[in-house]
């Protein structure tokens, strides 16, 4: 059986890496909006790094479950689970808004 306390960690773990990636996402829309397209680039790679860590974090407990083995229920869990999906989502979003940001900018330029 997993312990109580090896939730929480994994948990953090999660929230920590997903927190990160999530500020890196949003950081590089920030960057495309000013038309800095390589910091833009930069923090999504920065960002993409941290969403695999979490990734990473989240696989080592799903391994455990898949194994049957019992996995006591965390609130803190479910709460790393909700930063995980926003970071996963942010990151979508990002590449879009990057990429609309430049193709503003190119028409800018050309028009």
């Amino acid at each position: 059986m997993v312990k109580k306390e090896e939730i929480q960690s994994m948990a953090f773990m999660i929230i920590s890496y997903a927190g990160s990636s999530f500020d890196h996402f949003y950081k590089s829309i920030e960057c495309a909006r000013t038309g800095d397209f390589d910091s833009a680039e930069r923090e999504m790679t920065l960002g993409k790094e941290d969403l695999k860590k979490a990734h990473e974090s989240q696989t080592d407990m799903l391994s455990a479950e898949t194994k049957n083995e019992d996995i006591p229920f965390s609130i803190i869990m479910t709460h790393a689970q909700d930063h995980l999906t926003m970071a996963i989502l942010t990151e979508r979003m990002a590449k879009e808004f990057v990429c609309l940001y430049r193709e503003r900018g190119e028409d800018r330029k050309n028009g």
